[in-house]
């Protein structure tokens, strides 16, 4: 949900947005809906750039941004959620989800979802607790709700892998084969040297950091047969396409797999799912974002311009590299040691 160069909805708790959009199930008075709200809805300042080779000059806008959106359009910062009337409100909201909660009809995909959700903002709020005694408690009820929505090791191990799935709903843009014994593809990792006193998770990529440790990226390349075996230099595929499966699609009893891919001329933060968005940020159309780090035509790894280019080895797709360093590294962070203190909580 979005809406631009709005100046008259009720702008309390940190740009508080009235509507509540149907993140996780149609049914208005859904509770989860009501709480994805309260965590994520809010007005937000941006710059906005002209169109591509267009000379127009940049504008400024006041947004309401909420609903189902990807990760990366949220920012880091929690100040908003302690801010009258929105704490008191997802306070007493919290409250009520970890007294009765709905699971009843909830799909382990929705669950998954909601407790990733949850610990978004966990995150922020214990980042926050720092400078503001609110933050903490907030950040406990939300711990609470957390282990709450958790599913089983047994309906963890039911649960169905999703990439083929989703290969079969845009086979113009994922190969079925990926994973597959035969795979035709490689991964790229990357090894960046990390010393002693180093902060956790130095070693993963960019993306992973930015999204906290909680979701791990992987970069695959294939190099086509007709380019034979001895190739040293390949033509990059050319474009970007970013796509989104919506929450309440997921969600749904049978699962939905559903990739919207968006728009050219959607807007999005300039430096997309790699470095933390902020108030103000200029927003820029889709193919202006990945340009910024991967070239044009997506030929640029990104790491490319760093000072000191990391050692990238080519590994076959079934390996658990990448989902190893993110793992090690949330483990290893300030917030889930706290989080695993409030899980342990009567």
């Amino acid at each position: 949900m979005f809406q631009d160069d709005v100046g008259h909805a009720g702008t309390k708790g940190g740009g508080f947005v009235p509507f509540v959009a149907p993140v996780y199930s149609t049914d208005p008075g859904d509770p989860w809906n009501r709480i994805f709200h309260l965590l994520y809805a809010r007005k937000l300042r941006a710059q906005v750039g002209p169109p591509e080779n267009s000379k127009a000059p940049w504008r400024s806008i006041t947004r309401l941004e909420g609903g189902d959106i990807p990760e990366f359009f949220f920012p880091p910062d929690a100040g908003y959620l302690v801010e009258e009337p929105r704490r008191s409100r997802l306070r007493s909201s919290l409250e009520a989800e970890i007294s009765s909660p709905t699971l009843r009809g909830r799909t382990p995909e929705a669950r998954i979802l909601f407790q990733q959700d949850l610990w978004n903002r966990f995150d922020a709020l214990h980042a926050l607790a720092a400078k503001d005694s609110r933050a903490m408690p907030l950040a406990r009820l939300l711990a609470r709700l957390m282990a709450t929505v958790a599913l089983t090791k047994d309906e963890l191990a039911g649960m169905r892998p999703s990439f083929a799935e989703a290969a079969q709903e845009r086979p113009d843009l994922l190969d079925p084969g990926l994973f597959g014994a035969d795979s035709r593809w490689s991964e790229l990792v990357s090894y960046f040297d990390v010393g002693p006193g180093a902060e956790p998770g130095g070693g993963t990529t960019m993306h992973a950091r930015r999204a906290g440790w909680r979701l791990v990226f992987r970069r695959f390349v294939r190099v086509p047969p007709e380019a034979g075996a001895q190739v040293r230099v390949t033509r990059p595929g050319g474009g970007f396409t970013v796509l989104h499966a919506p929450r309440l699609a997921l969600s749904a009893s049978p699962r939905r797999l559903v990739l919207e891919p968006l728009g050219e001329k959607d807007l999005v933060p300039q430096t997309s799912s790699v470095f933390p968005r902020y108030g103000g940020q200029p927003l820029v159309r889709v193919p202006q974002s990945c340009v910024l780090c991967h070239g044009p035509d997506g030929g640029r790894l990104g790491t490319a311009s760093l000072i000191s280019p990391p050692r990238t080895e080519v590994l076959a797709p079934a390996n658990r590299v990448e989902e190893d360093r993110v793992l090690r590294a949330k483990r290893e962070s300030d917030s889930f040691r706290a989080l695993l203190t409030f899980l342990r909580e009567p």
